[in-house]
């Protein structure tokens, strides 16, 4: 079975933030996108634009994980959304930790880039929310 439109610009962008590619991530990214990774949706923040996640990469992953990899592994299309289910994997700078979570991110890819994310660790969570949008 073959990935669902959209699937392979995730795979790209998610190996070049895991790679700490900014530029490469940011390169299938819209200059306007609205991201909500899972500490900015428990917190209620949302970044925006370019700048915002250039600001949300540096400051809270690339200063607290001395690694941090994101990892789809599964695609569904849910009405105009993509449901991507993977995980991420990091060592912690300070402690030396690793650590491992699942997630679910729900995507919209818009003319070749992500215009909004948001990560999940409740996969029923993402799906309900991709269905209710």
């Amino acid at each position: 079975m073959s990935d669902p439109p959209g699937a392979g610009i995730v795979r790209v962008a998610w190996d070049a933030c895991s790679r700490r590619d900014t530029a490469g991530f940011l390169a299938h990214v819209d200059p306007d996108v609205e991201a909500i990774p899972f500490g900015a949706a428990m917190e209620g923040r949302v970044y925006r634009g370019h700048a915002g996640v250039r600001q949300w990469l540096e400051q809270e992953i690339y200063e607290t994980y001395e690694n941090f990899e994101t990892v789809p592994e599964e695609f569904e299309e849910v009405g105009e959304h993509l449901l991507v289910l993977g995980y991420w994997r990091a060592r912690g700078k300070e402690s030396g930790m690793n650590v491992e979570f699942a997630a679910t991110w729900v995507v919209d890819v818009r003319d070749g880039k992500i215009v909004r994310w948001q990560t999940y660790t409740d996969r029923g969570e993402a799906l309900k929310d991709a269905r209710r949008s």
